[in-house]
């Protein structure tokens, strides 16, 4: 197969990124729209404009936006793909999965919530040099942490379902041909840039490459949970069981529990440092292939994209201090 003919055939993995965020992001805005207008209208009865605009609040912070996004998108990878795929590809299970490789991987990928955290220090001060701050942007963009039920539902446990069956999925998997850790490469930028804002693109690129290899080397269902657990666990239970404890106990708790799944990763690392040779010997990037997924027409211009999408975000997250 010549260059071109590579690039043809890797580029539907990001034609069917752009489908799906554009999809989601259309569903998200139309029913976002319209659940504030019916909540507007509804509260126009009470005659009172702090009624209404407590109603338009509330609509905003619903996630079932989301919801009508998730099930388009499902469809939309539903009609890409045959059942017999789903059921020979996507849902292939590998090696069993043992108490001990699964603390080990949790452990790493809680370990890269470390690295997130110093790169957001970093950035903060930066920014802070130069009289501006990220900070409540952040928190303003933090879904998982609203009030809204369907929010919490949505966050801790539909899109990582979602985004796992997409990504670790069908992505993946139509990148497998062409090796195995370039399909985890592919997969993992893709989810990377999809997040489409410039604190979550570095983080959920490291989570995405262990979640690829979770569900390349166990299955897709393992990669559901570790997303999972990363949302609903450390991004929704920790933060509301601390919040009484007050900023600094928070902040003990939560780095302490940190630190020692640091400490766990690197016991692991060490020691399947000779299992890890291999599997790099074993899975080797092929000449040529990296170059032609990158220089793929699907994803140029899903990058493109999300480049822009991540832009226009970032600048709305700055703040001035």
């Amino acid at each position: 197969m010549d260059r071109k003919q590579l690039r043809k055939a890797m580029s539907p993995a990001g034609w069917i990124s752009l489908i799906y965020f554009l999809l989601m992001t259309a569903c998200v805005m139309v029913t976002m729209l319209v659940e504030m207008l019916i909540s507007m209208i509804i509260s126009l009865g009470t005659g009172s404009l702090s009624d209404m605009m407590s109603a338009a609040a509330a609509a905003a912070t619903s996630a079932w936006g989301y919801f009508v996004a998730v099930a388009v998108g499902i469809l939309i990878l539903l009609l890409w793909k045959k059942p017999r795929y789903w059921k020979e590809e996507i849902w292939a299970k590998g090696r069993p999965m043992e108490p001990g490789d699964f603390f080990g991987i949790l452990c790493i990928f809680l370990a890269a919530q470390i690295l997130y955290q110093v790169y957001f220090i970093v950035l903060e001060l930066v920014l802070n040099v130069m009289g501006l701050t990220i900070l409540e942007g952040l928190e303003a963009m933090d879904i998982a942490g609203s009030d809204s039920l369907s929010m919490f539902l949505y966050a801790g446990i539909l899109a990582p379902v979602s985004e796992e069956l997409l990504y670790r999925g069908l992505v993946q998997r139509t990148l497998m041909p062409f090796g195995k850790r370039l399909a985890i490469l592919g997969s993992a930028f893709l989810f990377g840039v999809m997040h489409g804002n410039i604190m979550q693109i570095p983080f959920a690129f490291l989570v995405g490459l262990v979640l690829g290899y979770v569900a390349s080397e166990y299955s897709i269902a393992w990669a559901m949970l570790l997303h999972m657990i990363n949302n609903l666990v450390l991004g929704v239970i920790m933060a509301r069981m601390t919040a009484p404890l007050g900023d600094v106990a928070a902040g003990l708790i939560t780095w302490g529990i940190l630190i020692l799944a640091g400490i766990g990763a690197v016991v692991t690392l060490v020691r399947k440092r000779h299992e890890i040779r291999a599997w790099m010997h074993q899975n080797p990037f092929v000449p040529g292939y990296v170059g032609c997924f990158f220089g793929s027409a699907g994803i140029i211009t899903f990058t493109i994209v999300m480049i822009v999408s991540t832009i226009v975000t970032t600048f709305s997250m700055i703040t001035w201090l």
